[in-house]
């Protein structure tokens, strides 16, 4: 695989979560919190965010709930694409240097 390749893949994994954390950001602050912060009592259900909890339907919670578990997922592969695309450019500098020679 060529370094350009290379090097969209890793522009477009990072791209993919940053626009997932920025979602999650947006929909935290409109919803109330987040799930993974809040609690299930009985059949209610709370999200969470800076000790105020907000009741919201079973079908949010979830969608919340999974919205933070996908963040645990692409926060760690944009760093590693971050780190590749680093990585990258130093091994294009090398073969700039070496067709120079």
């Amino acid at each position: 695989m060529d370094l350009k390749t290379q090097r969209n893949i890793c522009v477009g994994i990072f791209t993919i979560a940053l626009l997932n954390f920025v979602t999650f950001w947006l929909l935290a602050v409109y919803l109330g919190g987040d799930a993974v912060n809040g609690k299930v009592q009985g059949e209610h259900f709370y999200l969470m965010s800076q000790g105020k909890y907000t009741e919201v339907s079973e079908a949010v919670f979830n969608y919340s709930k999974w919205h933070v578990y996908s963040l645990w997922i692409t926060h760690p592969l944009a760093f590693i694409a971050g780190f590749w695309y680093y990585r990258l450019q130093g091994r294009e500098k090398q073969a700039d240097a070496v067709k120079l020679s």
